[in-house]
């Protein structure tokens, strides 16, 4: 009981956090903006809100203002089934990539976010600004 009370704490603590200090979205063309809509397409991140790893790689999806779908598995338990039937366990976060027919799965959120800078960040030093902090 306590323990379900400090995890409901935590997340309502963390979700105001989040409301509060948005990262700063990269400024793309409209025309960047249709390119990036089609290569993100094919990519979706499964998460749920209660998880810090999850609360980083959507910033960093939100950051660089890219349009991911993030399904949230603990408020839907089709994507929940879907994760386990693709993937084999539930995992947050978890990015699921499909490219020339084939799937890949990324389930670390130091992957993810190298992952997402190396495909969509617009300036080279991204990376390295984010290994300083």
């Amino acid at each position: 009981m306590l323990k379900h009370i400090r995890r409901t704490v935590r997340t309502t603590f963390f979700n105001l956090l989040d409301c509060l200090f948005k990262p700063q979205p990269i400024e793309r063309s409209e025309q960047e903006v249709r390119r990036l809509a089609k290569e993100t397409s094919c990519i979706a991140l499964y998460n749920y809100k209660g998880c810090s790893a999850s609360r980083l790689a959507r910033r960093e999806i939100r950051r660089l203002n890219v349009e991911i779908e993030c399904r949230d598995f603990s408020k839907c338990s089709i994507h929940q089934d879907k994760l386990l039937a693709e993937y084999g366990k539930l995992k947050s976060p978890c990015l699921r990539i499909e490219e020339k027919g084939e799937v890949r799965w990324l389930d670390e959120p130091d992957a993810i976010v190298h992952f997402l800078h190396e495909r969509f960040d617009n300036k080279p030093e991204g990376i390295q600004s984010l290994k300083s902090a």
